[in-house]
């Protein structure tokens, strides 16, 4: 059954030119378009930078220079549902299983090899779970405020505001998509340091189309809580098979002040993967910690690249 989808945007505004100036190009994923930004020499050291909920490749808008000028090829993928990719309408199209289809579909698609998982929220389980199903390509990982285990559910995500009212079936489809709660007020609506009209705007336009923030309210409703959840098996996969990255070079970069994925989540990673550098801590920064510390954040990234696996492969 062909899956309904909305267009990815051809081409960027021009207003957001100036902030994210990389050229948007576009594969063809298991049946839909993903967008990504694809910077840097073809035969460097290919890192992939991937985003969660409710943002797009714009979280990464620090990171794409430095990265570039210290010698690595840099991928900045949209997974489908937001940013420039498609936006499919059903829930049966954007469970965690297709978005890490998705991403192996582009990895094979664009022979990458020796590749970097940096991945943040939904980036850390999409992004190893891609990893997983490629590790002879894998080289490295950076993971920050994410989390890649069933076991740990910290208050966030057991509160009733907002978390349990999001998925309840008739408010949440009220305040995600009528009201766009989340994905016209995610970002700025916690950010530390403070965002611009545009730089809100940038994150939030990718969804001003009506309905087209599918995604933004089945990520959430995809968290694993208890078994037989949607994405339980999955995620439990995951987890089972961490101990393969152990040889695997891996840093921890962490918000404490993000009240989604607090200290608790990092200390949980660091019992399960004992060989990762970190946590290092980050403060003045909550979940979106690329945007509230991005260039402190490639400052670190790139060091711990450079003696773990440089840049040639």
């Amino acid at each position: 059954m062909e899956i309904p989808v909305s267009s990815a945007m051809n081409q960027k505004p021009a207003w957001l030119r100036e902030l994210f100036p990389w050229e948007q190009k576009t594969l063809r994923v298991n049946g839909r378009n993903m967008a990504y930004v694809d910077e840097g020499s073809r035969g460097a050291r290919p890192v992939l930078l991937l985003h969660g909920n409710p943002t797009w490749g714009f979280l990464y808008r620090d990171f794409v220079d430095p990265l570039v000028k210290a010698g690595y090829r840099v991928v900045v993928p949209d997974w489908i549902g937001s940013g420039y990719s498609d936006h499919p309408r059903v829930d049966a199209a954007l469970t965690l299983a297709h978005h890490i289809a998705d991403l192996v579909s582009l990895i094979d698609q664009l022979d990458l090899r020796g590749f970097v998982i940096v991945g943040q929220d939904w980036g850390g389980p999409q992004g190893v779970g891609a990893a997983l199903q490629r590790l002879d390509r894998l080289a490295a990982l950076v993971l920050m405020n994410t989390w890649l285990f069933t076991d740990y559910v910290g208050k966030f995500h057991q509160s009733p505001l907002p978390w349990t009212t999001w998925h309840a079936p008739l408010i949440g489809q009220l305040l995600m998509k009528r009201f766009k709660v989340l994905s016209h007020a995610g970002p700025s609506a916690i950010t530390v340091r403070g965002m611009s009209d545009a730089q809100q705007r940038g994150y939030h336009h990718v969804f001003d189309e009506p309905d087209s923030d599918h995604v933004v309210l089945t990520w959430p409703r995809t968290i694993p809580l208890r078994e037989g959840d949607r994405g339980w098996a999955d995620m439990t996969m995951i987890q089972r098979r961490l101990p393969e990255l152990a040889r695997t070079p891996a840093i921890l970069l962490w918000a404490p002040e993000d009240a989604v994925f607090p200290i608790e989540y990092a200390n949980r990673l660091k019992e399960l993967m004992p060989h990762a550098q970190g946590p290092i801590l980050f403060e003045r920064a909550a979940h979106f910690l690329q945007d509230d510390r991005g260039p402190d954040l490639v400052a670190a990234i790139i060091p711990f690249l450079d003696s773990a696996v440089g840049i040639r492969l």
